[in-house]
């Protein structure tokens, strides 16, 4: 499965400072990755993390990568990352225009319930 996601100019310049701005952050990857579900469809998260084995990675710039571990890749392809500070707060925001089919309540349960049981642990 390819993996293909992408990044707006503000989550580029944003997860760039951040990393010029934390010494945490700066070798490592940001990690895209399901949080949750709910009648709606899923639940998405962005955080800072190295690399795992099975983990697939994309190169967005030569100082920003995204990695997903295989099980959520089918639920975050095409998703686009973007950086929000309005009235929402402020954060990376996913969209991900296949959500449509994974919305109710009985949706792949097995897949989905998994993948969450099974998430790699963040490291930050």
């Amino acid at each position: 499965m390819t993996f293909q996601i992408t990044m707006t100019d503000a989550a580029i310049s944003a997860a760039k400072n951040y990393k010029l701005e934390n010494e945490t952050y700066s070798d490592q990857c940001l990690r895209v990755y399901l949080s949750g579900k709910g009648c709606d469809g899923f639940e998405y998260g962005v955080s800072f993390d190295s690399s795992q084995d099975g983990d697939h990675i994309i190169k967005i710039t030569d100082d920003v990568s995204l990695i997903c571990d295989e099980k959520s890749m089918e639920f975050v392809k095409d998703s686009i990352i973007d950086w929000i500070d309005d009235e929402r707060g402020q954060g990376f925001l996913v969209t991900n225009p296949n959500h449509k089919k994974f919305r109710g309540k009985f949706y792949k349960k097995t897949a989905w319930k998994e993948r969450l049981s099974d998430a790699p642990t963040l490291n930050t």
